[in-house]
């Protein structure tokens, strides 16, 4: 629970996940087009994408507790100074390229690596709940920073992020996170297990071998292309649903909507693919999402936005397990860090390209419904690539 709530409050969650929120109110203010602002989350993830291989060598190096630590303070001091020094968009983008680089410690990695120390035999349920409490800011942030921004303005909803960081997460890993359990815990519980002796690792590959080979490069445009879409919509869904007529509260009970149905995916999903054939699971969910842009293309306010919302949120739960999942299972083990690696590169790819094409779409044309359908046939070319994916060997 200690991962679930910490993940919650992570900088996907309240650095790039709310930044939808704020885009009106800084427009409003300094005249910045969506465009403009949708730029930083692109600057956000071309840091964080550098910076990630450092955080994991440094967390094997010293341990989760000393990354999270000095990671969210820095990243409650950055939410801060949002509000106090970016009048201008070099200062934004600048603010959010450090909270890439020197929050990436803050993310879901540590704490993936301190689970794994604690649970071998029901691990993947661990990682489930874990990466489901990831999704739960998502479900909490828009209803309650934008009552702050309605009522107080949107330097009020920076503040309050800053401090729920600073006054939840900080202390919640420094008095309650451990490392890993002591060796009377291990051996008084059945969680852990030893290694099955006749157990054969696979193979380590070259990394010239892996770059060669057809389905490496089939998960790499299956994930840039479903992340996307998935996050092109989510920067976007709350400015895009008020242009329709949606009050700002009802638009941000909908992107918590989401949330709720990735919280949802995350511990269902990963329950199912340890039964059925992982790839057929993952292409049911991205048709959904598929059909969930549909429906916003289409569209919809009120209940059908809420149900795109369900939809959509359904298959941003299911990607960063599948991810995990069939990088395990189609590479092995030993090849998982940098297969992981490449292919995480390629979700973020998607995610720093997507949100600044629908700024782009929107300013050329006025409206979103133009890149709503590109990102129907990409989720759509997604679902049918992975369902092409052939069986583990």
């Amino acid at each position: 629970m200690t991962a679930a709530v910490g993940m919650s409050t992570g900088p996907g969650q309240f650095a790039f996940g709310s930044l939808g929120l704020f885009m009106l109110p800084l427009g409003e203010e300094f005249g910045w087009s969506r465009t403009e602002i949708s730029l930083a989350l692109t600057f956000f993830t071309i840091a964080l994408a550098l910076s990630i291989p450092y955080i994991g060598n440094l967390v094997d190096r010293f341990g989760s507790r000393k990354i999270l630590l000095p990671s969210f303070t820095v990243f409650a001091l950055l939410l801060a100074l949002i509000p106090v020094f970016a009048d201008q968009l070099w200062i934004l983008y600048l603010l959010f390229v450090l909270i890439g680089a020197l929050a990436a410690g803050a993310n879901a990695l540590p704490y993936l690596r301190t689970i794994s120390a604690w649970f071998d035999r029901h691990r993947g349920l661990a990682i489930g709940i874990a990466m489901g409490g990831s999704g739960m800011g998502f479900v909490y942030v828009p209803p309650v920073l934008q009552y702050m921004i309605d009522s107080h303005g949107w330097r009020s909803g920076y503040f309050l992020l800053a401090a729920v960081t600073f006054i939840v997460a900080v202390p919640l890993v420094y008095f309650v996170l451990r490392e890993a359990p002591s060796k009377s815990e291990i051996k008084d519980a059945d969680e852990q297990r030893p290694t099955t002796i006749n157990e054969k690792p696979a193979a380590n590959i070259p990394l010239s071998t892996l770059l060669m080979r057809p389905l490496l490069w089939q998960l790499f445009m299956i994930f840039c292309l479903l992340s996307f879409g998935l996050y092109g919509v989510l920067s976007h869904l709350v400015p895009m649903l008020s242009d329709r007529g949606m009050s700002t509260g009802n638009a941000a009970l909908v992107m918590s909507t989401l949330g709720i149905s990735i919280v949802a995916a995350r511990v269902i999903i990963g329950f199912i693919i340890d039964r059925f054939f992982a790839p057929f699971v993952a292409a049911i969910c991205f048709l959904l999402s598929a059909i969930g842009v549909s429906l916003l293309a289409a569209g919809a306010i009120d209940a059908p936005a809420f149900l795109a919302a369900v939809f959509i949120g359904f298959s941003m739960g299911a990607e960063m397990d599948m991810l995990a999942f069939l990088t395990g299972r189609y590479f092995g083990v030993k090849n998982f860090g940098r297969v992981y690696g490449i292919l995480f590169t390629s979700f973020l790819i998607g995610t720093s390209v997507g949100p600044v094409t629908y700024g782009l779409a929107y300013e050329s044309m006025g409206s979103y419904i133009g890149v709503l359908i590109l990102s129907i046939v990409l989720l759509l070319a997604s679902a049918v690539t992975t369902a092409l994916l052939p069986r583990y060997s």
